[in-house]
């Protein structure tokens, strides 16, 4: 619960709409994994969402696609994030917060602003 006069640490406003994210870390292990999971709330540079995945870390490096659809012809923009907060929660499942550090793009020279 947020302590009332105390200073709001975003700096982007939160978009509570559930949106569909696929996660999966950017360095292959023998803990490998792939997900695709609704988010709990998003911003431009980060998301929120609940697994029950023991393998998220704070820290851990990932591919994020966000938002995500398996549509066909659908256009996935994937980026790099980091977590950096990971909730225990109830039941097993865990809050993760993931901030989005930079997309990746493959192949097609991007125009850089």
């Amino acid at each position: 619960m947020p302590h009332l006069g105390a200073a709001e640490r975003r700096r982007k406003g939160r978009l509570r709409v559930p949106r569909v994210v696929r996660v999966r870390p950017s360095e292959p292990t023998s803990t490998d994994f792939d997900e695709v999971l609704p988010t709990k709330n998003a911003a431009l540079d980060s998301v929120y969402f609940i697994s029950k995945n023991p393998r998220y870390k704070e820290g851990l490096r990932l591919f994020i696609t966000f938002p995500y659809s398996d549509a066909p012809g659908a256009i996935n923009q994937e980026s790099l994030g980091k977590v950096v907060r990971v909730e225990e929660l109830d039941h097993g499942r865990r809050g993760i917060a993931v901030q989005i550090l930079m997309p990746l793009f493959l192949g097609a020279k991007e125009t850089v602003r």
